[in-house]
């Protein structure tokens, strides 16, 4: 009985700690891929495999603009692993490069 009444606040001291030990990062990104898409077959077979990759929460897909827009857990997958799973698929597939804005000068700065 003693055992008992000894153990038991140590069992529920563990399992009031362990949620905490359990908590990962879980830091969410996006990524646009530029893929070999023409047609609603092709955005039916992306939507149809690639929300089910590991860490993928959301997928959009634009025929038009041939984008493919992943968003995905950074802990779980990353960027190299959608896009060969895109190409599994039999779709040729390149992360769109972001348009870095950049500041301009003044025109008249180099002038004193």
């Amino acid at each position: 009985m003693k055992t008992l009444k000894l153990l038991l606040p140590i069992f529920l001291l563990l399992i009031s700690l362990s949620p905490s030990f359990a908590k990962k990062d879980k830091k969410i990104a996006d990524v646009t891929y530029i893929c070999s898409i023409d047609c609603d077959h092709c955005k039916k077979t992306i939507l149809k495999n690639i929300p089910y990759e590991k860490g993928v929460k959301n997928v959009e897909v634009s025929i038009p603009t041939k984008e493919v827009k992943v968003t995905f857990r950074t802990d779980k997958t990353d960027i190299k692993k959608l896009e060969l799973a895109i190409e599994k698929l039999g779709y040729e597939a390149d992360v769109k490069k972001q348009e870095k804005e950049t500041k301009t000068k003044d025109c008249c700065s180099h002038k004193k």
